[in-house]
């Protein structure tokens, strides 16, 4: 019968906190050609779902075309034609 490893935790990590531009160099090296996200994640010792989340943050702020003023809703109203005819309402049966 073998002992399983077990890990002693002797202190308590907290959480790290990345800057925006560590955050966009690894942002960066996960877009290069043949780098996978996970290789990229798991050298910078986070959760490759950190990384996804930080490309969808920082790649639609870059990729997003600022909203033109000329594009704007417009309250629409709409009313019956003068030649058209309502349908007959159909009875139950």
């Amino acid at each position: 019968m073998t002992i399983p490893r077990v890990e002693v935790i002797t202190s308590v990590e907290r959480r790290r906190h990345w800057s925006r531009a560590e955050k966009e160099r690894l942002v960066a090296a996960s877009l290069e050609p043949g780098v996978t996200v996970s290789e990229v994640a798991r050298s910078a010792g986070l959760h490759v779902s950190q990384l996804f989340r930080w490309r969808k943050q920082l790649c639609t702020r870059i990729d997003a075309p600022p909203a033109p003023e000329s594009q704007a809703l417009v309250p629409v109203q709409i009313v019956p034609d003068e030649g058209s005819r309502e349908p007959k309402p159909r009875r139950r049966r």
